[in-house]
């Protein structure tokens, strides 16, 4: 199972992602009270900041080459799933 939080502002996206949970293949969890410097909201200190960035840092990476590979396979699956 993979958590993904998503900011949606087009209603025919929406209506794909109820789709998708028709199909029980997705459940979607309503809003989260989620605190991200990655999302918009109040600005960081910065002594957060540093620490942010230095957690970042620490963090295993992807290849671009992998991270395209992955997607590509992500999304030919929901293509097909959305219609």
């Amino acid at each position: 199972m993979l958590l993904l939080t998503i900011e949606v502002t087009d209603r025919h996206a929406m209506k794909t992602l109820h789709s998708l949970q028709e199909k029980h293949l997705i459940k979607i969890a309503g809003d989260a009270d989620i605190n991200s410097p990655a999302l918009p909201g109040s600005p960081l200190s910065l002594s957060a900041f540093k620490n942010w960035i230095a957690a970042a840092e620490s963090m295993p990476s992807v290849s671009l080459k992998d991270a395209k590979t992955k997607w590509a396979a992500k999304r030919k699956k929901l293509l097909h799933l959305s219609k």
